[in-house]
């Protein structure tokens, strides 16, 4: 047996076929965070981020480390603006720690959602209009390869949402 097979945990994949069964992987891997959560998703609707339980998971979570980020990229933005105050506080406190883009180009044609954790854990569907996806933790090889998807998309994408507010 390979020496880092024995120290790494083994991988373990569920198939999820329920809106209620994304949310709940979601929440598991919000509270399992240690540094970084990546969120690519149509427009953050269906994961509920205005939530209490939600928002004030993420909060303890950027709370733990300056250095713990969350970087969000959605197709639309209004949502997240207009909806979810819980997110935008969050924002306004830590800006520094969190993200939120608008995909463009290439990547606002992209069909699939996910959310990815500390590089080892995810749960994904691939069409995010359906409820079928899988849930997967300690998947260090097929997490590599979200990873770089989600470099694609991000750089895709521009700054959507902000702390402040300007106008004139």
């Amino acid at each position: 047996m390979d020496e880092l097979a024995k120290i790494l945990p083994q991988p373990e994949r569920r198939i999820i076929g329920a809106r209620s069964e994304y949310l709940a992987a979601f929440d598991a891997l919000v509270a399992g965070l240690r540094h970084e959560l990546r969120v690519f998703d149509p427009d953050c609707v269906q994961l509920e981020l205005n939530a209490p339980a939600r928002a004030d998971a993420l909060r303890r979570f950027l709370l733990a480390s300056r250095d713990n980020r969350l970087l969000v990229v959605v197709h639309d933005a209004d949502h997240i603006r207009k909806h979810s105050p819980r997110l935008m506080r969050l924002l306004t406190e830590f800006s520094a720690s969190i993200a939120i883009h608008q995909t463009e180009g290439e990547a606002a044609r992209a069909q699939d959602c996910f959310v990815l954790a500390d590089m080892e854990h995810f749960v994904r569907r691939p069409v995010a209009a359906a409820s079928r996806g899988v849930y997967a933790i300690n998947e260090y090889q097929e997490s590599r390869l979200i990873r770089e998807r989600y470099d694609e998309i991000w750089r895709s994408s521009f700054p959507a949402v902000s702390a402040t507010s300007l106008g004139l």
